[in-house]
């Protein structure tokens, strides 16, 4: 009976290990040599980029573990809508990534990298 506890222990470890491997390249993967697909964020009159673009470019590159939002806490991301990091902490995060986050910085521009740190302050709780 120990044996069966053992061998069933074991099996469920693996699995679990081999999904978070799994899930960890997928999502590396997906996100390497899309700098080039990216479209340079389009700008409203008043100079800023166009929200419907962040909000676009946020669901493509942080949505997947972060949620539409921002509460998800898919493979150990943060819940966004509690967050109270500063700005530029999120810009560094974003930019450089952290833990299991890969970094945007080769991905995205230094502009579009500042609106999507907006849009997760605009994410947080009231």
């Amino acid at each position: 009976m120990a044996f069966q506890r053992s061998w069933f222990r074991q099996r469920l470890v693996l699995t679990s290990l081999a999904a978070t491997v799994a899930f960890t390249v997928f999502t590396l993967l997906s996100s390497c040599g899309e700098s080039a697909q990216n479209p340079v964020a389009t700008k409203t009159t008043d100079g800023k980029i166009d929200p419907a673009f962040v909000k676009s470019l946020y669901s493509a590159k942080c949505g997947i573990c972060h949620g539409a939002d921002g509460a998800m806490n898919y493979a150990g991301a943060k819940d966004l809508s509690i967050s109270t990091l500063p700005k530029a902490e999120i810009i560094a995060q974003i930019t450089y990534g952290k833990g299991t986050m890969p970094p945007m910085e080769k991905q995205l521009t230094a502009e579009q990298i500042e609106a999507v740190a907006d849009y997760c302050i605009l994410l947080r709780k009231k």
